[in-house]
Formats: C-alpha cells, structure tokens, sequence
C-alpha cells in the first residue's frame, strides 16, 4: 500500500511541476570597446590592472589588456577607449606612441611614461614624485578622503585643462585627474581601493555615461550551514521580512567536524532548511557560499575551500596528498614546467567543478535554489573564477586579485563586468561586516559608507552572522537608515542564473525558475532522494497511523452507541 501511495505522489508532482525552460539569449546593447596597454615586471597582468578592469568593467563588458611589448596597430581596430597603464618607467615603442597620436576616441593615461605618448599628453608637465594623504573630487572638496601617505608623479596642467581630482599632503596639492579635450592623465598607477573611489567617479566623464545618483546596496546573512540556530537565524529573518528588504543568504550546504571529518547535511537538520525554506519565500536568495567551507582539517566556516594557505597557492593536490608542489628551478626545461601546471589547473578545475556543481545539486534538491556564488573568504584563482562562470552568472563578494597571494584581494565601488570574470556580474562587497569583539564595528562600516556616497552610484553592501543575535542586526539595520536612500537588490530581480549539465536555475520578474521538476530535481542528489523518500514515508506513515485512529475512535463510539440503544431497548421490555 505504502508503494503504490508513493508513486501515485511521484505521477502527482510531475503533472503539477513546471515545463522546462529554453533560455533564449538577448542581443548585447552597443557599448564601449576598452584596450588597456601596460607596462610591468610581470609576465602577465597584475593586480592592479585587474583593480582597473574592475572599475573599467562597470562601463562596458568589452575589455582587452595586452603588455606593450605585444602591442601592435591593428590592437585599435574596433576600440573606443585606449587605456595605458605604466607600472614602470621604460622606453615605449614609436609604434605604440605613433598609434596613440593617430588614435581618435579618448586616452587615458595612469602613471609612468605618459610623456612619451607625444602631444596629447603635452599638456601635463612633468614636475616630480610628490607624497599625499588626502584625495578629493573637484567637485565635491568637502569630502575628503584620508590615506596613510603615498606617492604621486606630480605634473603642472596647463591652462587649457581641468583638474578632476586632486591630492593633498599638508597645505600643498597636485593634480590626481587631470582633463584635457579627449586626453585624462592619472599621476597613480598602483591603484587600490580609496584611489578606486575617486577613479571610480571620474571615469564617469571619459565614459560620457552620466549615470543617476542612485545607490544600490545588499544585506548578506554569511556562513548559513546546518549547524547554525535556526532560532536566531529565523529572528533576523523576521525583521527583514517586516521592514519589506530583500536579502542574500550565503548558505554553505555541507558542515564537516575537523576533528571526526563526519559530514552533517541539511537533512541532518530539518529545523535549519524549514527556516531556510521560509527565508525564500519571504524575500531572501540562495548564494552558494562553497560547498563545505573547508580544506584539509579545518572547521567550516574557517577554513578555505578553493585556496591552499598551507602551499599559498591554488587547489593544485588533494588535501592528504603530502608531496610538495613543484617550481619552475624543478624542471631542465620551461616547456616542461608549463605542461606540469597545466596538470595542476586542471586538477584545480575539476576540483571547483565537483564543488560547485554538488551544492547546486544538492541545495536545488531540498528546494534551496542558488542564484549566485560566493567563494569562502573571497579567496580564489583566476582558473576558478572562469571554473565558476561556466555555472553561475553572478558572483558577490571581493575577488582575489592574484594567484601568487590570497591576501592580496579588493572590492570596487560600484557593480562591474570585469573581464577576469569571463562574463559574471561583480555584486562586490563594500562596508565589511559585523566584527564580533569589535564596539567600533558600526562605525567602522559607517565612515566607509560615507566614502562610498562619492560615488554616484556606489554599492552599499555589507554581511552579518545571525549567531551575534537579532539586537545587533537591529542596530546595524538602524544605522543604515540614516544614509541616504538604499535600492536593495532583490536577485530575483536581477535575472540572476546558476546552471549544470542536469539543471538551470533562472530568476526573472521576482520568480524562481526551474528547468527540472521536482523531483527531477530531488533525483539529482543521492541525498536529496534519500531525505524525501524518508520524508514521504513518515508522512503516509503518520496518514496511515491518523487513518488508523480515526477508524479505533469510530469503531468504539459506534460500539458504544449501538450497546447504549440495546440496553435502552431492553430496558424498555422489561418496563412494558
């Protein structure tokens, strides 16, 4: 009987679920097409090129980098913007210099060398290498923005520019961005996160894109795995649900004990995926936060999962493997050097590959539908990131902007389509978060949004662990609301997708689509199935149990009732 109720409930849900979706692809607006020239002692572009593809990436999805050595004139073919980056003082080739003279479209130049590039850039004289602790907008001078000191290559505009920004050491200031016609000259070319704010904004007028003064922001509540209270994690629920704002869970789906190595998954705590289930439907999105959230012997949610720290290097060896990672001074020749990484990034690839794809599989299964991801600790390769594009369409967080250090991470002040994210949507992370042994922890993310404000459409995001309790969510929700009004991003409506061989997962108009009914879905996960058939089993069992007492009570009433009129009528006979 039990057989036959549960395939009858299998045919049910397939009639009931959804089609599968076809997902059309949209054609792609004109939009600016950006080649950035550098000059470095790398053999390939570093971290601060990519602090600019970051900032360059919030204009346009078309940007290309090639180092000045492989420059050659038919690299301007189809660009519209010409970027050039010198990272260190060296002889530019008269055919970059040649080119740059006859190239129409605008030119900015970020740092050493710009004297070479001929008389578009004759109107910034050089003066000298100048220190500074303040930077400010032309235009906004009142709002400074304090550095530890640093250095610029000063220069003296001539009357025919405009200074965009400047910096400030003591009472004495030089041009930062400086305009002249189609020609932008930036005496910084190491770019970090406050130079980014600035740059951030004025490359607004060399993009003629003159976007509204609209902040975006998102709430994300982080490192949500099985074993976390469901208590407290359904408190802060509850007040994001009254007050109407979307948010982002960062759910990791698998926890792993460091000391037994046992895996507890959400079926091993029904109360966590029933809050879960419930922050879905009122106004939270899945964001895959890794899979375990570990690597080798740590605990999730502290360890790192696609970042060797041991080795500070990429996922190149299974976590008990105990032989060393080889170096270039290991191998007679280069070539075979480059075979032996390739091997390593396409263990690493695999390796992201299984993670990625068992958390979509297994949070779709259990009804959680992801809609981005997240790396834990921000930290990942650039062989991940393009791992990760293959499936998720959107990423949120910091990116790490270098596979020799994992420290060496940053954010960028606005959303960007930076190509080192071969086509995702950066949701960056911008305020910081909550720091639980911190009583400036408030402040902190509140004198960073105050910079972000530069920025006329800056980002104001910031996470929050539920396990610090529903009253300090409310003070920071409380903060927030002092700054000027925050468009919070609902990733429902973002048009937001996470895709394997097996399944896709869209978003669009507020909904959540899936190509794969339910239980197509719960089958892709042998954990999964194995939760529902217990599920359903319990609950025909628990009908059958009901049913059962249901026909015990009757069956005794109508004994009873039926003995009660017998003895009536009796009675009656011996009366008459």
């Amino acid at each position: 009987m039990i057989r036959s109720l549960f395939f009858s409930l299998i045919i049910l849900l397939g009639l009931l679920a959804p089609p599968i979706l076809t997902l059309a692809e949209g054609s792609e607006e004109q939009s600016p097409h950006v080649l950035v020239v550098y000059s470095n002692d790398e053999e390939d572009v570093d971290e601060y090129q990519r602090m600019l593809d970051m900032l360059v990436g919030h204009f346009t999805k078309k940007i290309e980098f090639v180092a000045i050595e492989d420059f050659k004139e038919r690299d301007l073919e189809e660009t519209t913007h010409l970027f050039y980056q010198g990272m260190v003082k060296e002889n530019l080739p008269q055919r970059f210099h040649a080119a740059v003279e006859s190239f129409d479209g605008p030119v900015v130049a970020l740092g050493y060398n710009y004297e070479q590039l001929g008389d578009r850039f004759s109107f910034a004289e050089p003066i000298d290498i100048k220190k500074f602790n303040e930077m400010y907008l032309a235009s906004n001078p009142e709002k400074k923005i304090k550095v530890s000191i640093q250095q610029i290559s000063a220069i003296e505009p001539d009357e025919n520019s405009e200074v965009l920004a400047w910096t400030k050491g003591g009472h004495i200031t030089h041009p930062l961005v400086t305009k002249n016609d189609n020609n932008y000259y930036v005496g910084i070319s190491e770019i970090d996160y406050n130079v980014s704010i600035i740059l951030a904004e004025t490359l607004h007028e060399v993009f003629q894109q003159a976007h509204d003064q609209h902040y975006q922001g998102y709430i994300r509540l982080e490192d949500i795995h099985p074993l976390v209270d469901p208590r407290k994690l359904k408190q802060v629920a509850e007040v994001l649900k009254e007050k109407e704002i979307p948010y982002m869970i960062a759910v990791i789906p698998v926890y792993v004990n460091p000391e037994t190595g046992a895996y507890s998954h959400m079926s091993d705590y029904p109360k966590v995926l029933e809050v879960l289930k419930y922050m879905q439907k009122n106004g939270g999105t899945v964001v895959q936060h890794g899979y375990t959230h570990q690597y080798r012997a740590t605990e999730t949610g502290e360890g790192f999962e696609f970042w060797d720290v041991r080795n500070d290097s990429p996922i190149y060896k299974s976590a008990d493997d105990p032989n060393p990672i080889k170096g270039p001074a290991d191998f007679k020749a280069e070539e075979d050097y480059q075979k032996y990484l390739k091997e390593l990034q396409a263990f690493e690839k695999s390796y992201v590959e299984e993670k990625i794809t068992k958390g979509i599989h297994e949070l779709s299964g259990f009804g959680l539908k992801p809609l981005a991801f997240e790396a834990p600790h921000y930290t990942m390769s650039q062989n991940g990131y393009q791992t990760v594009a293959n499936h998720y369409s959107t990423y949120v967080g910091q990116l790490q902007l270098s596979d020799k250090d994992w420290e060496t991470m940053d954010s960028t002040p606005y959303i960007t389509n930076p190509s080192m994210l071969d086509g995702m949507t950066l949701l960056p992370e911008t305020l910081g978060y909550v720091q639980p042994d911190n009583t400036e922890a408030m402040d902190i993310i509140m004198a960073k949004a105050e910079k972000q404000l530069i920025v006329r459409d800056g980002m104001l995001s910031v996470f929050y662990h539920p396990y610090l309790g529903v009253d300090k969510f409310k003070e920071l929700l409380e903060r927030l609301e002092t700054l000027p009004e925050i468009d919070w991003i609902d990733l429902k409506e973002e048009e937001a997708m996470a895709t394997t061989s097996k399944l896709t997962i869209t978003a669009k108009d507020g909904e959540i689509h899936s190509s794969r009914n339910a239980i197509a879905s719960i089958t892709d996960s042998k954990l999964s199935f194995t939760y529902f058939i217990k599920n359903t089993i319990d609950k025909i069992t628990w009908v059958m149990v009901g049913t059962g007492a249901l026909a015990v009570v009757f069956f005794t009433t109508s004994t009873f009732v039926s003995y009660r009129r017998v003895a009536k009528e009796e009675w009656r006979d011996k009366v008459g």
